[in-house]
């Protein structure tokens, strides 16, 4: 049976169909559509009724802005038993992520010490709506895979058939452009260590010095800070040729070795139709996840994070045999113990009464502590959002570049009451683009997340012919983590030690419950 493979965003509706065995794979036809005022599924359903009525195997890639993901490590456990620990830890961390969201995970390294996995968290308002809209159209829905995942998927799948990478030691960036966004996928020995999404401005080369300086910080926040990189886009030379040589420019600045880059045509890698390559033209890098989940879909599954298969705790199989082998013993042992037990119970139902009693005082002592500790943390929920701007604007005054370069205009502080931490939006202008990575790489650390809204070239002859936007965003912990330091400066904040990684690209929380000062 063909399987259609769909993804969408705002602007866009992109889709494929073919089939795989896992051994091949066959694209039949494509398409890109403009989404429309009255959204994918009204432009999905006009061009599915210009073609023959045909029951599809239907594979959905989700989005990065529909799940949250991050880096976690695990203690080393087996294999069958990793699924449940991921779960769990994932509801403790994922900031949407309750007991009805699904999770679903890579395992990116596992040795004698610790286990690495990349896992992921969407909950049923995004799933929900995709399995009822595929039911209507009478598909059967079979997977919906993390789009970034699809495509680092359909590189470690078709590997051979790719230019090797020599260089010992070298990190892999695979750059996938969407509109105006960019899904980066770090690979260190042909694993995936490393994934996010990033906006870009639209005029070049502000979107090439954007890009790279979010590659490195990409390898930063992966522990690849200082290793060479070498770059694989997903496109056509008469399409990317120019921005790509000019972003393996920029990387090598601060390589020792020169960037390696390649544009890859993922309908080259698999075999494809006339009529499909025809439909999409120089457009057909956008496609790479959908071709990457279809080659995977067969045999490939384990390349992916799949949230209609999640990966579940393997059940350990009884062998019935070797327990009924095995009764005999026992049971004639047990013939042989009974006249000597005979004489200990009623010792032993005193005990088991001494011990019930226990473990009902127990048991109500839990429970007012149980309540205690959710009281608090009610409490510390609506103190994190009690950012000290004070502070935060001190720190942005020290840190940002001098008047020469930077003139600021205006400067707004939300908090966010609901979820914890503030952001601080910063508007002004620079004279060139090299003073806004200044100011990102000055602003970042463990507790502030910096985010480039919004970067345009002014015509003027001014010397401030750039207008930027950045958004630094305060982590809620580390407001905790400071308003416990100064109730006891002897003792750290019972999530100081915490080993979570956060994603940089997390999902934005609920700001429907925040409060707003502009400054």
């Amino acid at each position: 049976m063909q399987q259609i493979v769909i993804d969408w965003d705002d602007e866009q509706l992109r889709l494929v169909i073919g089939e795989s065995d896992g051994a091949r794979t066959r694209l039949r036809d494509a398409a890109i559509l403009p989404v429309g005022k009255d959204g994918p599924i009204t432009a999905l359903k006009e061009w599915i009724a210009s073609r023959p009525a045909t029951k599809y195997d239907c594979l959905i890639a989700l989005g990065r802005d529909r799940a949250e993901l991050r880096q976690m490590d695990f203690p080393p456990v087996p294999v069958e038993e990793l699924p449940d620990m991921v779960r769990f830890q994932a509801i403790r961390q994922f900031a949407a992520a309750g007991d009805s969201a699904t999770v679903d995970f890579i395992t990116t390294q596992v040795d004698d010490n610790s286990i690495k996995a990349i896992v992921s968290a969407t909950g049923p308002n995004h799933l929900n709506p995709i399995r009822k809209n595929v039911e209507a159209f009478g598909w059967t829905l079979k997977r919906i895979a993390l789009r970034p995942i699809a495509a680092a998927a359909l590189y470690r799948i078709y590997r051979d058939k790719l230019p090797a990478r020599s260089q010992s030691g070298a990190t892999l960036a695979l750059i996938d452009l969407v509109s105006d966004e960019a899904e980066i996928v770090l690979l260190r020995d042909d694993k995936v260590v490393f994934v996010r999404s990033v906006r870009l401005p639209k005029e070049m080369p502000a979107r090439t010095n954007a890009l790279a300086g979010e590659i490195r910080r990409s390898m930063m926040a992966c522990g690849a800070a200082g290793t060479n990189c070498n770059v694989v886009m997903w496109g056509t030379a008469d399409r990317h040729a120019v921005e790509i040589q000019r972003l393996g420019d920029r990387l090598a600045e601060q390589q020792t070795k020169p960037c390696q880059t390649d544009l890859i045509d993922p309908f080259e890698l698999v075999g494809a139709d006339p009529a499909a390559k025809d439909s999409v033209g120089q457009t057909v890098g956008r496609l790479a996840p959908l071709v990457g989940l279809l080659a995977a879909h067969a045999k490939h599954a384990d390349e992916l994070i799949d949230f209609e298969n999640p990966r579940k705790t393997i059940e350990v199989q009884t062998d019935r045999r070797k327990i009924a082998a095995m009764i005999g013993i026992p049971v004639a042992v047990a013939a042989g113990l009974i006249w000597m037990l005979m004489s200990t119970l009623s010792q032993l139902d005193d005990q088991i009464d001494q011990q019930a009693a226990a473990n009902a005082e127990m048991k109500d002592k839990s429970k007012a502590a149980e309540e205690m500790i959710a009281r608090t943390d009610r409490v510390d929920q609506f103190l994190n959002g009690d950012v000290n701007w004070l502070e935060e604007l001190q720190r942005l005054a020290s840190r940002m570049p001098g008047a020469d370069q930077l003139m600021l205009q205006e400067i707004s502080a939300t908090a966010d009451s609901r979820e914890g931490g503030g952001r601080l939006v910063v508007t002004g202008r620079v004279t060139s683009p090299d003073v806004i990575v200044e100011l990102e790489s000055a602003m970042r650390d463990d507790a502030h997340q910096v985010t480039g809204d919004k970067v345009t070239q002014l015509a003027t002859q001014d010397a401030y012919r750039w207008q930027m936007t950045q958004t630094i965003s305060v982590n809620a912990d580390a407001v905790q983590t400071e308003r416990y330091a100064r109730m006891n400066p002897t003792q750290s904040s019972p999530d100081q030690d915490s080993s979570s990684q956060p994603d940089s690209d997390a999902a934005s929380a609920n700001e429907s419950g925040s409060k707003e000062a502009t400054l």
